[in-house]
């Protein structure tokens, strides 16, 4: 895996060459395709060959497009090219119920442990009452635990008043944030030859990343806790301003704590996903879940 998060905000065009990315603007910027992580293009107006998006596709590189409102909306996702495909394929359509149900009580749990860690870090009240609530996650969530501890866990990050369904920046940062998030773990789901429509909780018809909206949510306090520490609800008639996009992306570069070891976000969820594939292979019952720390960005040495 690569390390650079590239932002394109300019108009530009992007073409490889000799195993480089060339960024056309003026004085050629060259990078290799090896240490690239993630590209995200803000401009439409940016012009990208066909060779590039195949190089991308041969290297897992996390190509993001954006909207006519600057909003991530799509990412790049190799064919499949894992040699276990058809494999995994079937483990994941003949997964048991019982299994399934384990695997989603586990993520519950974590999300919400994560929520208390965010709390505690943004110096908020509630940890300790979601910490409460991990203990209540039946298997398969069936009393519902996690919706409960979501509307408690926002309200004290961000207020009272706070609604996950209004229109303004806070809302709008998560979502820019949850985006880029989703789109790293889409990439490594197929990246490990499982199919991201193919969900342990969700399962709408419509949405092709069921899996990936399962495995987001221990991630997403990551999200919220940059977010707390950058914005509050007093500036909730500001727009999302480039300099806060650009911090959004960046999350990507946020570690997290893995089976006691502090790790970069696209590693966790690498191990995250891969631990999925074990778990449907029966080499093992527990997932690899990330654990929320203090917001640090990580040091390449």
């Amino acid at each position: 895996m690569g390390f650079r998060n590239i932002i394109i905000e300019g108009n530009r065009k992007l073409h490889v060459k000799n195993q480089q990315l060339v960024i056309e603007c003026g004085k050629d910027v060259k990078i290799p395709l090896e240490d690239i992580n993630s590209i995200l293009i803000e401009n439409q107006s940016v012009v990208v060959s066909a060779y590039m998006l195949q190089k991308f596709a041969d290297l897992g590189i996390a190509l993001y497009v954006c909207d006519d409102k600057h909003l991530p909306n799509g990412v790049l996702l190799p064919m499949v090219k894992h040699s276990r495909h058809y494999k995994l394929l079937k483990c994941q359509i003949e997964m048991g119920k019982p299994l399934q149900k384990r695997l989603w009580q586990q993520i519950v749990v974590q999300k919400i442990r994560n929520q208390s860690l965010c709390l505690e870090f943004s110096g908020r009240e509630g940890g300790e009452e979601l910490k409460k609530m991990c203990r209540e996650v039946q298997s398969g969530d069936r009393t519902h635990v996690e919706a409960k501890a979501a509307a408690f866990y926002f309200r004290n990050l961000f207020g009272s008043g706070f609604s996950r369904g209004e229109e303004h920046i806070i809302n709008a940062a998560l979502n820019y944030g949850y985006a880029i998030v989703r789109g790293m773990i889409a990439r490594s789901i197929v990246c490990y030859g499982m199919e991201p429509s193919l969900g342990l909780f969700h399962c709408s018809e419509l949405n092709h990343y069921n899996l990936a909206d399962d495995f987001i949510e221990p991630c997403r306090p990551i999200v919220d806790l940059y977010v707390a520490s950058k914005l509050d609800m007093s500036q909730s008639s500001a727009v999302l301003a480039p300099e806060i996009k650009r911090g959004l992306y960046g999350i990507i570069n946020f570690e997290m704590q893995i089976k006691g070891e502090k790790r970069i976000l696209g590693n966790c969820i690498d191990n995250m996903v891969a631990s999925y594939s074990s778990a449907l292979q029966e080499k093992c019952e527990g997932l690899n879940l990330p654990e929320l720390m203090q917001l640090q960005v990580h040091r390449y040495e």
